[in-house]
């Protein structure tokens, strides 16, 4: 429009310096001409307009050339951010896969596992048919050796003669019973394999079903669940003024439950067995499950040559030991360990640790009775790990300390002659609640009163840590 207007300008000047015509036009026209070629040139006002009109259309144009960059910047940051989320969209499918590969490997592992252990189950069948049929054989060897013995003593032959026939008697009755502990050998190989198989698909198992929530989890978890985790949340964040626990939710009975719900990370939890008041474990969350640990040696920070009324209702600082990253003693009370198995059988974990920095494992099933049995120690299944049993023969062993003597050792208070309390069957086998030595004594009657199982290193050795953590020995399965 100013362009158009300064135009018209241009053309007005135009008409309005041509005269009108008349005499002379002759001289008019040439005056005319010269005119004309005055007014080529627009005066300053029609140049300052066009100039005015120029310049406000490349105003223009630059506003509307900003506008579009704009646009296109805006454009520009809408399409890197929907690049950004299709690129985690992306990352996203390839770790749902990657994890479904891992549950599938898992899977297919968990099922060559057990056709190993249907396997191992078949051959160690076939073993004891081979150990009856031994069995049998060697009953009716016996039976006829008898016979024998029978009469011979009925004949009574010269002396040299008896001799003679009793050594070689004699003789077949040991190569008897070597070949009878040949096989119990086996058998108890056998046996242990088998239990390591089952330890492997336990674990399997585990970890399987911590795949598949995280696989299928757009799946509603199960109601005991949730109350579970809110029990938990109240546990860790709820208190009153006086600084006890809220009573208004169920508490876990367990660690087993809380690693259940959903608690992966080891710490202090309130928990309420069954029959119970509610009292602080530490749980340790493995791949396995939630261990509740009962006993701990680290530093010797605690003296565990206590009486029956301390090991009964426990010793040591559990929450302080965990802010110092796991460093210290305590034992959790036989009370509260009898409330927290007394639902079932429970396995029992036992790690040991040498000074040289060598570690072992062993596990068993074992049920716990009450103080009226003077916390009897029941085993209820073989010893599981690389080490034998150094609790001793027996299938049941009372507790005893030094002031209330239940040991199986008729002329010795076991805890007296030793240190600590334990479930004593003779004095030299096993006592983990000895005392804690940090450097070996040289004194030997000294060393047999420490931390000690005599399958492992002898009963001279004192050792430098222990712990002692139980679990519940059936896993149920999730829903």
């Amino acid at each position: 429009m100013q362009l158009g207007g300064a135009a018209l300008l241009l053309c007005a000047a135009g008409l309005a310096a041509a005269p009108a015509p008349g005499p002379g036009a002759e001289r008019r026209a040439a005056a005319g001409a010269g005119r004309e070629r005055r007014v080529q040139f627009a005066s300053w006002d029609e140049v300052n307009v066009l100039a005015h009109g120029l310049l406000q259309l490349g105003h223009g144009l630059k506003e509307h050339v900003e506008r579009t960059k704009g646009q296109l910047r805006e454009l520009g940051g809408r399409l890197s951010a929907h690049n950004a989320s299709l690129g985690r969209l992306l990352r996203q499918a390839r770790e749902a896969q990657e994890r479904g590969e891992r549950l599938r490997g898992s899977v297919r592992e968990l099922e060559g596992r057990g056709r190993q252990l249907l396997n191992l189950s078949e051959a160690l069948r076939q073993r004891l048919e081979e150990v009856a049929a031994d069995k049998d054989a060697i009953q009716g060897r016996l039976e006829r050796l008898e016979g024998r013995v029978r009469l011979a003593l009925q004949a009574r032959p010269a002396g040299n003669q008896s001799a003679r026939d009793l050594g070689a008697l004699q003789s077949l009755m040991d190569a008897q019973n070597l070949r009878i502990e040949e096989l119990l050998q086996k058998i108890k190989q056998q046996q242990y394999k088998l239990d390591k198989q089952n330890l492997q698909i336990k674990s399997l198992q585990s970890k399987v079903s911590l795949l598949i929530p995280l696989h299928h989890n757009k799946t509603q978890p199960p109601k005991w669940k949730i109350n579970l985790k809110k029990s938990l949340n109240l546990t860790n964040q709820s208190q009153n003024g006086s600084g006890e626990p809220l009573q208004t939710q169920k508490l876990p009975e367990g660690c087993q439950q809380l690693f259940l719900a959903g608690q992966q990370s080891s710490g202090v939890f309130q928990v309420q067995p069954i029959g119970s008041q509610p009292f602080k474990v530490y749980c340790d969350m493995t791949a396995e499950g939630g261990w509740t640990v009962i006993q701990r040696r680290m530093d010797g920070s605690v003296d565990f040559d206590q009486l029956w009324d301390a090991y009964k209702n426990g010793f040591g600082d559990l929450r302080a030991k965990v802010m110092t990253l796991i460093s210290g003693d305590f034992w959790l009370g036989l009370e509260k360990i009898h409330h927290l198995v007394q639902e079932g059988k429970y396995n029992l974990l036992i790690e040991l640790e040498d000074w040289e920095g060598n570690s072992q494992v062993l596990q068993f099933v074992f049920s716990l009775g009450g103080e009226s049995t003077a916390y009897t120690l029941s085993l209820l299944g073989p010893l599981s790990g690389e080490l034998e049993n150094a609790i001793g023969e027996f299938r049941q062993l009372p507790f005893s300390t030094r002031d209330r003597d239940h040991d199986l050792k008729a002329d010795t208070n076991c805890a007296k002659h030793l240190s600590g309390g334990w479930w004593f069957s003779t004095c030299g086998h096993a006592n983990l609640n000895g005392k804690y030595f940090r450097s070996i004594p040289r004194q030997r009657h000294e060393r047999k009163q420490g931390i000690f199982w005599k399958t492992w290193k002898g009963r001279y050795y004192p050792l430098k840590s222990t712990i002692m953590k139980i679990q519940p020995a059936a896993l149920e399965a999730e829903p």
